[in-house]
């Protein structure tokens, strides 16, 4: 099994490239991890894809894990390189993990909208406009645009 899933490693790693190719390896990675406990796998993985620059992708894997192990551990071991899982105080979101299945069964990208699926982060919020008038008029003051002159723009647009 382990080099099944050494495999399976080398496989999500080198997919990145196509988002939706690496979430279904991504998923039978952490399909393995809730069988076995065992977080190496994705812990190689993070470290992989962070030693190839892909910055991107190792903050949807992140986002991901932390989602499905409430309590999970990723840290950089004491040598600087080595990225480790700690699983031990880690509970398994089960229905987290039900839409990570559901998201690669959509053939959802792992780049854009799987992590923010798994999270639970796709309903938007509704729009209070005048919440929204209130902090945009917030932030213009700080950048000495006065209301007049705001209100004056959005006229001429």
């Amino acid at each position: 099994m382990t080099n099944d899933m050494k495999a399976v490693e080398t496989k999500f790693v080198t997919a990145m490239g196509s988002g939706v190719g690496a979430g279904i390896a991504l998923n039978t990675l952490i399909k393995n991890v809730i069988t076995s406990g065992d977080g190496r796998c994705l812990a190689s993985a993070i470290a992989r894809l962070k030693s190839k620059g892909d910055d991107q992708g190792v903050a949807a894997v992140r986002s991901i894990i932390g989602s499905i192990f409430d309590g999970a551990k990723l840290k950089v071991a004491k040598d600087k390189k080595t990225i480790t899982l700690s699983l031990k105080d880690a509970k398994v979101n089960t229905e987290a993990a039900q839409r990570l299945h559901e998201g690669v069964e959509a053939k959802l990208s792992i780049r854009s909208t799987l992590a923010k699926r798994v999270k639970g982060d796709v309903d938007k919020k509704e729009l209070v406009l005048t919440e929204y008038a209130a902090t945009i008029l917030k932030r213009m003051n700080k950048e000495g645009v006065t209301k007049a002159a705001l209100i004056a723009a959005i006229q001429a647009a």
